[in-house]
Order: C-alpha cells, then sequence, then structure tokens
C-alpha cells in the first residue's frame, strides 16, 4: 500500500491520517459521551425537581387533612355548630334574609373585610353566638391560609362562614348555590356521615367568590355519636403556585405545573401573563399518561407548541387525581451540546493544521488527555462524584471539556444537596428548627409500638402559648416569630437529651417523653417549663396538658386527643399551669 509514495511524504502522510482519524473518533466519543451525560443529567434534575414539588404539594394537602381532622373533632367546633343551629332555629321566619342583611348588606366594613364585623347591634341568641365563637373561628382561617370556613347544618343550612359572602345563610340542597363545589361536597358527606373521611373536591369556578378557582375539603361534625353537620373549608389557589412557581434550578425556561382530569392547569404558568388556572388546556401525552396513573419521562411539545424535557408523575388528593409536570426547553438543554459541537468543529480544522506539522507530538499531547477524560465523563455518569476532573487549567478544547464536566459535577452535588435538605424540610419546622407534626406523630407511633409496657410509659404533654395573640396583635409577627423561637429554645433546655419537642401547630407544641419508669418525673420538668419562661415583651404563659401510655390508652392519636382536653382543662382553669387530663390542676 502506498508503495510508489515517496516515505518521506508517506510517514507524515499515515502518521496525520491515523492521527487525525484518533483524533476524529475521539472527539465523536466524547461528543456522544457528552450529549449523554447531559441528556441524563437533564432527565435526573427534571425528576429531583419533579419528585421536590411533588413531595411539597402532598406535605401541603397532608398538613390541610391533618387540620380538618383535627379541627372537625375540636370541643369548640362541636359547641360552635350546636349554638349556631340554635340561634337560627330561634330567628324565626326567613333567617336566610335576616342574617343575610345584618351580616351582608348592613356589615360596616367592605367586602373583602366583612370577616371583621364581631356581632350586629341587633340582639339575637344567633348573634351571640357569633360574638362568642367568630374570633376563634376566624383565627383558624388566618393560621392555616385557608379562604373560607362554613359550618354547615343536616339539613344544607349555610349557618356559618368566615367571609360572608353571598352564600352565608343560603340552603346547599335547595337554595341559589345548590350546584356548585361547595354543595356538592357537602352533598357527599351529608350522605356519608363520618368523621374518619375527609373529602376533596377539584378546583372548579366558584360563583360566591367572584368566580375565582376554589376547591373545598371537609368532614362530618360527630358528638357522642350524633351528626349535627359539616365542617369545610374552602382552600386558596395562592400556595399551590407558591409551591410549583419555584424558580430555583429550573434554568431560565423551566417550569413545574399541575393538570386536572378535565385537562386545565391547577397552577398558574410563569410564561403567560394572564391566569392559567382552569383557563389553559394542556392535552400532551405526558399529561394523559400521569393521569392514568403512571411515571415517566418524554421529549414533546408543551401547551405552547415548544419541544420540551418533560417528566410526569400522577398525584392523588382524596381520590382526585391530577398530573404534575416539570418541563424545560429542548434548546436550553441542548444548547451547550451545540456550543460543544460547534467548538468541536473548529478545534478540529485548527487541530488538523497543526498535526500537520508537528505531527506525532500533537496527537500524543490530544490522546492522552481524551482518554483521561473519557474515563472521567464515565465515572460522571456513573454517578461518581469523588472524581477529580483535570485540565482546567488548559486553554484548550481539553480545558473547555473540563469546564463542561466541572459544571455537571457541581449541578449533581447540588442535586444531592436539595435532596438532603428536602429530608430536613419534610421533618423539620420552618421556623424555629423543632421537628414538626408529622415526624413527632410518626415517632410516637414508632415509639407505642415498641415500647416495653411492663417496663416504662411514654407521656405527652401538649403545651399552648397563653396571651399570645395579644403579643402579636400588639407587637406583630417578626416579633411573635421571635417570641415562639425563645420558647422553642427554653422547650429544648428543659427536656431530657433523648425526650422529642415538637411545634403541631402556630403556638402549639408537643413534648414526648419515651422511657419514662416513673411518671411523676415528669413534673419537676412541667414546672420548670411553666415557672421559668425567659423574659418576653407581652406577659406570655404556658398552658400544659399530659397524657399518659399506657395507662390512658394505647392509641397515638387518642394519646394526643387526651392531652389537647387537659391543655384546654388548664386554659379554662386560669391558665399557667400543668395538669393531667383526668387530675387536679398543678400550679406553676
Amino acid at each position: 500500500m502506498l508503495k510508489n509514495i515517496e516515505i518521506t511524504k508517506k510517514v507524515p502522510m499515515i502518521m496525520i491520517t491515523f492521527a487525525l482519524l484518533s483524533a476524529l473518533v475521539t472527539g465523536m466519543t466524547a461528543y456522544a459521551k457528552l450529549a449523554e451525560s447531559m441528556d441524563h443529567a437533564a432527565k435526573d434534575k427534571l425528576n429531583s425537581l419533579l419528585a421536590s414539588r411533588k413531595s411539597s404539594l402532598q406535605h401541603y394537602f397532608d398538613n390541610i387533612i391533618r387540620q380538618v381532622t383535627f379541627q372537625a373533632t375540636s370541643p369548640l367546633i362541636v359547641n360552635a355548630v350546636q349554638a349556631f343551629d340554635s340561634g337560627w332555629k330561634e330567628l324565626g321566619y326567613d333567617p336566610k334574609n335576616q342574617l343575610q342583611q345584618q351580616y351582608i348588606h348592613d356589615n360596616p366594613f367592605d367586602k373583602s373585610n366583612r370577616n371583621k364585623l364581631l356581632t350586629p347591634l341587633t340582639y339575637s341568641h344567633y348573634n351571640a353566638a357569633h360574638r362568642f365563637h367568630h374570633p376563634f373561628l376566624n383565627s383558624i382561617v388566618d393560621i392555616n391560609g385557608y379562604y373560607d370556613l362554613f359550618l354547615i347544618s343536616p339539613a344544607g343550612k349555610l349557618i356559618y362562614s368566615v367571609e360572608k359572602e353571598n352564600d352565608f345563610a343560603t340552603n346547599l340542597i335547595s337554595g341559589r348555590w345548590k350546584d356548585t363545589g361547595l354543595a356538592n361536597l357537602f352533598k357527599r358527606i351529608n350522605t356519608n356521615r363520618s368523621n374518619s373521611k375527609i373529602m376533596f373536591t377539584d378546583f372548579t369556578p366558584y360563583p360566591p367568590s367572584n368566580s375565582e378557582p376554589a376547591s373545598f375539603i371537609g368532614t362530618a361534625i360527630i358528638s357522642n355519636g350524633k351528626y349535627l353537620g359539616a365542617f369545610i373549608v374552602q382552600l386558596p389557589i395562592e400556595p399551590l403556585d407558591e409551591i410549583m412557581q419555584v424558580t430555583a434550578g429550573m434554568g431560565e425556561t423551566g417550569e413545574t405545573y399541575v393538570v386536572g382530569s378535565d385537562l386545565l392547569m391547577r397552577s398558574n404558568s410563569r410564561f403567560l401573563t394572564e391566569p392559567s388556572i382552569l383557563k389553559t388546556k394542556v392535552n400532551t401525552q405526558s399529561v394523559h399518561t400521569a393521569l392514568k396513573g403512571h411515571s415517566g419521562f418524554a421529549i414533546i411539545d408543551d401547551y405552547r407548541g415548544v419541544p420540551v424535557y418533560s417528566s410526569f408523575s400522577p398525584i392523588e388528593i382524596l381520590s382526585v387525581r391530577w398530573a404534575i409536570m416539570a418541563e424545560i426547553d429542548e434548546a436550553e438543554v441542548l444548547a451547550p451540546l451545540t456550543q460543544m459541537s460547534q467548538f468541536l468543529f473548529i478545534s478540529g480544522l485548527l487541530i488538523a493544521t497543526v498535526i500537520s506539522i508537528l505531527g506525532y507530538l500533537i496527537s500524543s499531547d490530544i490522546s492522552r488527555p481524551i482518554v483521561s477524560m473519557t474515563k472521567t465523563m464515565n465515572r460522571l455518569s456513573n454517578n461518581d462524584l469523588t472524581v477529580d476532573i483535570l485540565g482546567s487549567d488548559r486553554t484548550d478544547e481539553i480545558g473547555k471539556m473540563a469546564d463542561a464536566m466541572i459544571i455537571f459535577k457541581a449541578n449533581a452535588i447540588e442535586r444531592q444537596s436539595l435532596q438532603q435538605a428536602m429530608v430536613k424540610i419534610i421533618d423539620n419546622d420552618a421556623l424555629t428548627g423543632l421537628f414538626n407534626r408529622k415526624f413527632a406523630m410518626e415517632k410516637l407511633n414508632q415509639l407505642t409500638q415498641t415500647t416495653n409496657q411492663a417496663q416504662s410509659k411514654i407521656v405527652l404533654m401538649f403545651i399552648d402559648l397563653d396571651n399570645f395573640k395579644q403579643m402579636n396583635d400588639v407587637h406583630g409577627h417578626h416579633e411573635g416569630d421571635q417570641t415562639l423561637c425563645a420558647i422553642a429554645n427554653h422547650l429544648k433546655s428543659c427536656v431530657r437529651k433523648d425526650d422529642i419537642v415538637a411545634r403541631i401547630g402556630g403556638d402549639e407544641f408537643i413534648i414526648i417523653f419515651p422511657n419514662v419508669l416513673d411518671v411523676t418525673m415528669v413534673s419537676p420538668i412541667a414546672e420548670k417549663l411553666v415557672s421559668d419562661l425567659p423574659k418576653l415583651k407581652t406577659d406570655i404563659t404556658l398552658s400544659i396538658g399530659l397524657s399518659v401510655f399506657p395507662d390512658d390508652t394505647t392509641d397515638p392519636k387518642v394519646l394526643l386527643k387526651l392531652a389537647d382536653t387537659a391543655m384546654y382543662k388548664v386554659k379554662k382553669s386560669g391558665k399557667n399551669q400543668f395538669a393531667h387530663w383526668n387530675t387536679s390542676l398543678n400550679h406553676g
């Protein structure tokens, strides 16, 4: 072969040809590995972001479900629905027009502030009940971020709402709003009549709320085995947007959003100037697949007609299925690859010119780092984040590739950190750093299952801050947050190393004391909690209720309810004390 070509030309030609082929093959391999790595990185990133948003959304609704379950069984709610129903019946003829006249038409506050009216000037048993119960019910809405709260009698009479919109005092079975989402949810609750089942209705336009998107969640109110009516809260859309429109890690074109079974958005798109909830239709294969209950990844044209990388999954909210999507424009994902291909093409021409002069030295100088870089990319593609990326100090194409892989490695490390941070977010209260309600109840369940009842006990302490509302009213929520943090530090300072301190609500805390050999050993801790409070701007005290496993019950939920009952007994008896749920009070 090439026997008729002079050796002075043949050797350089062969060397240059093989060097160019080697450079070409290595470049193509690097390009393919880079493309594969970028594709996997994009998929992993979208899947991680989707899992994060899904977890946050599920956590939000789990909190709502726990709150509604707890609130519907509260003695205050039971007393409220009985008082309002009794007051309604004493109004006599046409209670609807009387109440709407007093609380809507003659309300001195504008429409957005009707909830500020404590009671009209006209006396009635209903108005007296409203004066007594409205502040507490209004605080439930404020603390939990609901849009509205409803109490509905078994006959369908909407006997109470916080916001006093046009549905107030109407009948949800036969009245004007009988075909709304609220009425449909009430009818389901009214048929089921069990407070062990929480029911949910998907977002639909709700006419009394200016036809804005609204969903409702609620359950039956049961007292001594008797069905008293329904407890329902109206959920706003803003919390969903706050969860789904987090832009961290989404780049310039990425977004996450939720789609209902009607193929309409349940959260606003970050790219549309007009609201897209219940208005923008997303008829894509990803949405259809997710609504069938499957998770996955695809490259599709999105609702804007733009090619995107699409990660999708179903999410179930009390038997209502949504599709949750995480998408980013394909052009943004492939932009570095396009730049890299242009760079490889230009650098290839330069390499061919240089190789013609330097021959073997240049080919050797290129082949060694490329092989090393290929191994590094393989380790990165296998998620080996301990690999050292060499060559970033170079200014040629090897340096560019090293810089790109450094970015890939940094993104992978950041994703890993985000996943670790999510674990902490799930288990801890964001303000005080204490454990949250979910973690505490899971831990209590574990302890009650593993504790040897014959050898040790578990003491549950339910703590509520007295006068905390006045603190917020006088000094503002910032001072209130500082107070909650100070109380949290005080609680942690008073307990043992293995005791579990958690914040379960606005100003409510619990402490779980495991491995208690003698229940009396908890009393000094309770006394210290009450008597050694740090100095605060407002006279904050503690009301503490106690319950004991297994003496009182072996059911963790009942154990919490008994401690809560004891706390309310302390509240009614002067506060700043602690007591077991069925014993006399102990003064701090």
